[in-house]
């Protein structure tokens, strides 16, 4: 029985089915029996409930190969707290509320606001009721998944027991008093809170009228379509535009060099089972973005909101209390304690009482107040634990018709997905946890003019009618939770040619195919994209063509990769040559200052490569806004458009002398070469890193820190961070990546600068899919269990 269970699998994974296998079937069981002799040195049972083969290969890869997914859970929680521990316990002492206790109030009392907002959110009991829920529930567990948590928590455990919290290789946590013994419920507790809290100061600080504030800033209303500036590019390339007629997927999201969202690279085998390879977030065993033998897959942030306001109309008598159709309901309070370490090392109590309403809990920004008379509540479309078992099925998704299937039942995607298949269909969707508001119930709801201004902007925040109890989102039995929007309202669609996404909408996924018809709350139609978006369609649009000079027209992965690298500065390309006229026209009519930025900017290549000069000023003046057109936006054109340099706006010239003076007086020459302005610190020296910011069209995004004099920018704070690309050939998948600020978050670590240094030259890291690969690329080795090592 188990030679037969083999045997089916190694014939589902090659696309065969057991009615095929009679054909297959001395194949099949050759590859059978090379698996189970490969697998033997690891799957020997002793007895342990948890056994993990580890492979480090270059850059300190680790490829976790295992029985069942417990194991693989046990490995990765090995080897991610062999190198980013630090960020592990940090994370968890954040989620406990117990930073203010480790660390003192914190700057602005930034940890203050920390605590109290987890303490209040993650109150007790709430995480051990979702576990113990209806196991038919999506929102409860399954066993695999929670095995793949236990797993991971070991994991951890096991390399502290055997590494010792006063012998830690990262001197930020060695021997911290807020290192301790994990356990499961960790885990989800951390999968509870989110990676992006959403208006932390906003319900840290909420407060009925007389209490005093934190002392803290207050979270503005608004909030951008891409959370704290964050981004991605993503390719999905079907068979009519490839040279091998199969899939192949552009991976390259623009995430925080630091933090908690930073990615982890990870390679999964079960044999026979499973074979997945890729990059998660920190500080979990969910690989969010990578690829198996059928399927890849990657994500970028949408321009969905994902939450809205409540205005409520407060009791007169009580303002903890408000009218829902006309019925006085009291809010229900949750009193939260904290503890805050003071200069002296002491321990002080700080205690405050929140205040929860049907809608979710209450939140004050600038411009919504609680007063006597009105307060706001906030409702997030929560994910809780569904995403755990959504990635456990996407990983085993054998089409893109398969993976779009597990982003409608699980519906706990926060962002979009675009994925190609071996067969070469691309497939784009925001199938995710969406607020379910019609346009027409956001009409008819909006609370009052100021409402509407919000949601008619760009911004597009909802603020609804909270005295209404029919103002609440819809509930819909075809969705995942809730009041969430159903799937089948969700924009998606299936390709053979291109889909594409940088951030925008979904309208211009592909320009031959624009989508439309979809709620508001989702996004925006037929309005301008970025100049990132429309440089992306322009990269595919001239390798089809063969205008890149990069041999025959369509993709592989070789030139994917050219394509990302390339470098290209859209807008530069739109204006350069008309903002080199206006100035030196200028110079010559009296500001002969100007004169070397004229000659700098008229030689640049227009590229952001690190030997590119003149890129950096060409940054600031589009940074000061000089980036004016005179041809608008057209909506049957929007790739093109808008365009060409509007020089009769005095803004333009403005920008060009803010940012020459702005250089002049930071003693930055206005020809430096790109690797001398930017750069990303490392204990064994600065890193060159090429790359600019997608405001002013570059693609391959980077968004470093403000501008020090002599030096330039000395730090990165976002941009490429796990950039892979995958080709679907015929002997199985092709793929490559790099983790731009590498793997490990220890200073110290070997592994802290190594991939960084690789972004730097433009290197590409062998994924190294297959067991073959891996073999030949392992440098280190070592077996785990709950009975020993080695």
């Amino acid at each position: 029985l188990n030679l037969l269970t083999w045997i089916d699998n190694t014939a589902r994974s090659n696309g065969a089915d057991f009615r095929e296998m009679t054909m297959r079937a001395p194949a099949i069981l050759l590859a059978t029996v090379a698996a189970l002799s490969a697998s033997t040195a690891f799957a020997a049972s002793d007895g342990a409930r948890y056994r993990a083969e580890i492979r480090r290969t270059e850059y300190g890869v680790p490829h976790i190969r295992a029985r069942d997914i417990g194991g693989i859970g046990y490995g990765a929680g090995y080897a991610s707290a062999e190198d980013n521990f630090c960020a592990f316990a940090e994370r968890v002492m954040t989620v406990d509320g117990e930073r203010a206790r480790h660390l003192g109030a914190g700057d602005q009392n930034t940890n203050i606001v920390s605590d109290l907002y987890y303490r209040r959110l993650l109150r007790p009991g709430a995480v051990e009721a979702l576990l113990d829920g209806d196991p038919k529930s999506l929102q409860t567990p399954s066993s695999e998944a929670r095995a793949l948590a236990r797993g991971f928590i070991a994991g951890v455990n096991r390399y502290v027991r055997d590494v010792g919290a006063a012998n830690l290789p990262d001197a930020r946590c060695r021997g911290a008093t807020w290192i301790r013994v994990y356990s499961e419920t960790d885990y989800w507790r951390g999968v509870y809170a989110g990676q992006l809290p959403f208006q932390m100061p906003g319900v840290a600080g909420a407060a009925p009228p007389g209490v005093p504030d934190l002392g803290a800033p207050k979270a503005p209303t608004e909030r951008s379509p891409v959370p704290e500036g964050q981004g991605s590019n993503a390719w999905a390339l079907g068979r009519e535009t490839t040279k091998s007629g199969r899939g192949v997927l552009l991976g390259n999201p623009h995430y925080p060099w630091d933090g908690i969202n930073r990615f982890y690279r990870m390679h999964y085998t079960i044999p026979g089972r499973l074979n997945f390879v890729g990059a998660g977030l920190m500080n979990t065993p969910i690989l969010g973005i990578g690829h198996n033998d059928k399927v890849a897959w990657t994500h970028t942030v949408s321009t969905a909101r994902r939450f809205s306001f409540f205005e409520l109309k407060l009791d007169p008598t009580n303002p903890t209390a408000y009218l829902l159709d006309g019925r006085s309901v009291p809010m229900t309070p949750t009193t939260v304690t904290i503890q805050v370490k003071t200069a002296e090392g002491e321990l002080t109590p700080l205690t405050r009482t929140y205040y929860d309403t049907r809608f979710g809990p209450l939140v004050e920004t600038p411009a919504m107040a609680w007063t006597a008379e009105r307060a706001y509540a906030l409702r997030e479309a929560r994910v809780d634990f569904r995403g755990v078992d959504q990635y456990l099925a996407m990983w085993r998704a054998r089409s893109v018709r398969e993976l779009a299937g597990a982003l409608a039942r699980h519906q706990a995607a926060q962002f979009n997905t675009t994925a190609v298949d071996a067969r070469g269909e691309a497939f784009y969707g925001d199938v995710s946890a969406v607020p379910n508001v019609t346009d027409a119930k956001a009409e008819a709801c909006l609370a009052g003019a100021a409402a509407r201004a919000l949601w008619t902007g760009d911004q597009r925040v909802l603020v609804l009618d909270g005295s209404r109890a029919e103002c609440d989102w819809e509930n819909d039995p075809g969705s995942a939770g809730p009041g969430l929007l159903p799937a089948r309202l969700a924009p998606q669609i299936f390709r053979s040619d291109f889909t594409s996404n940088s951030n925008d909408s979904y309208w211009l996924t592909n320009p031959k195919a624009p989508m439309t018809g979809y709620a508001r709350i989702l996004g925006d139609e037929a309005t301008t994209r970025s100049l990132r978006t429309r440089l992306g369609l322009k990269l595919i649009e001239d390798r089809m063509s063969g205008a890149d000079g990069a041999g025959a027209p369509k993709f592989d992965l070789e030139t994917v990769q050219a394509a990302l690298y390339s470098n290209r500065n859209l807008g530069a390309e739109l204006v350069r040559d008309d903002l080199v006229g206006l100035c030196r026209r200028t110079a010559e009519a009296g500001r002969p200052d100007l004169g070397p930025a004229c000659s700098a900017l008229a030689a640049w290549d227009m590229r952001v490569n690190l030997d590119s000069r003149g890129a950096h000023l060409f940054r600031l003046f589009a940074d000061k806004g000089g980036l004016r057109f005179k041809v608008a936006f057209d909506p049957a054109d929007p790739v093109n458009t808008p365009r060409t340099l509007d020089v009769d706006d005095p803004k333009v010239l403005a920008a060009l002398v803010e940012a020459v003076a702005q250089l002049k007086t930071l003693n930055i020459p206005v020809d430096a070469p790109l690797r001398q302005v930017q750069n990303e610190p490392r204990v064994d020296g600065p890193v060159p890193i090429h790359g600019g910011p997608g405001p002013e069209g570059v693609f391959n995004v980077i968004t470093p820190v403000a501008l020090k004099p002599e030096l330039g920018w000395t730090k990165i704070r976002h941009g490429s961070s796990w950039i892979m690309v995958v080709e679907f050939a015929k002997d199985g998948p092709r793929s490559q990546g790099i983790l731009a600020y590498s793997q490990s978050t220890n200073p110290d670590s070997p592994h802290a600068a190594d991939q960084t240094r690789a972004y730097s030259d433009k290197i590409w890291d062998d994924l190294r899919f297959s067991e073959r690969a891996v073999k030949a690329g392992t440098v280190r080795r070592m077996v785990i269990s709950e009975n020993g090592s080695r």
